[in-house]
């Protein structure tokens, strides 16, 4: 009997160049199953046996290539429910971090009690879904120092205090540097999401200086470790693209409003491209709908072994899980090479 190809080969496949049966599918889930799994959504985010019995239920129900660790305090839901819990304000913002940053020094991840919970979690996936591409998102420098700080404070300090950034952007980076080489150390990949380092919040301009040295430092970083790296950046990212392949990512995950066929014209066997349908669409578009952008992916892909199929960003809570199955069946089928 022929043995049946994994997701994690399928994966690894992919960062190697290299084509097996199917192109890879790559789920951006969070506890979209925590009904069916008898749990709420709270309990998902904050209990470690309620998250690994919906990641369960995820695997049973979607044949995706991947899946992401739950119980991720670093997620903004899961960072919402952990501060309710408590008894904190949902924000992390610091009034007081030009006076606080000088004192602080970087925390080791096991000495944070929330992420060293998830780096137990991850050990725990790693055991139960020894076939699956593991992934789990990390927090990126850039939207990291925004949360501390505040945009608006921020994008004030690029004119009138670049140095108080780039200590922060420092300190940031070497935590985020830390907890990548954490849940690499058990078994699981960082997807290094950087939400706020889009086109659709700075500029090409501010990106060079304030951002992108920060991310060749955790690139390098990770690299060094003998891992790779998966970078995600939301909204717009068209005019930074060559930057970014330039860092040396091993995958780039792009959301909808960035141009597939723009990335495949400059990054084409530079690195593994996930992406781009509209999560939207998983909400209010029809199966023939998902399947015909998946049909798109494909055509403009034109079954690159570099190429990974997926949403542009998280697929929300009130997607349509039919059809999400849906979407993923037509993509084993019609990605296959």
């Amino acid at each position: 009997m022929e043995k049946s190809v994994t997701g994690k080969e399928r994966m690894e496949a992919a960062f190697n160049g290299e084509k097996l049966d199917r192109m890879p599918v790559f789920l951006l889930l969070g506890g979209h199953y925590a009904e069916k799994a008898g749990y709420t959504l709270e309990e998902y985010l904050t209990k470690p046996d309620a998250a690994l019995e919906v990641s369960k239920v995820t695997a049973d129900e979607l044949e995706s290539d991947a899946l992401f660790v739950p119980l991720n305090p670093t997620m903004p839901d899961a960072q919402e429910a952990f501060r309710k819990l408590m008894g904190k304000p949902p924000s992390i913002k610091r009034d007081d971090i030009k006076e606080k940053l000088p004192k602080w020094t970087v925390r080791l991840p096991r000495e944070d009690r929330l992420f060293s919970a998830h780096l137990d979690m991850c050990e725990t996936m790693a055991k139960e879904f020894p076939n699956y591409h593991l992934n789990t998102n990390i927090g990126g420098p850039w939207s990291f120092a925004l949360e501390y700080r505040g945009a608006n404070e921020a994008m004030e300090d690029i004119y009138d205090d670049k140095q108080f950034l780039f200590d922060l952007m420092d300190y940031t980076t070497e935590t985020v540097i830390a907890r990548c080489l954490a849940v690499m150390e058990c078994g699981v990949q960082p997807f290094l999401g950087d939400p706020s380092a889009g086109m659709s919040m700075i500029s090409p301009v501010i990106y060079r200086e304030h951002v992108l040295p920060y991310h060749k430092r955790l690139v390098d970083a990770v690299h060094e470790k003998g891992g790779h790296l998966c970078l995600h950046i939301c909204g717009y990212m068209d005019p930074i693209f060559e930057d970014v392949l330039d860092l040396g990512v091993d995958a780039l995950s792009i959301d909808a409003p960035s141009s597939l066929e723009k990335l495949f014209e400059v990054g084409r066997g530079k690195t593994v491209i996930v992406g781009n349908i509209d999560p939207i669409m998983f909400v209010e578009g029809s199966r023939e709908d998902l399947e015909q952008e998946a049909q798109k992916c494909i055509d403009i892909a034109q079954h690159d072994a570099k190429y990974v199929i997926g949403p542009g960003c998280q697929i929300p809570l009130q997607a349509n899980l039919d059809n999400v199955k849906a979407f993923v069946d037509y993509c084993h089928e019609h990605g296959a090479f």
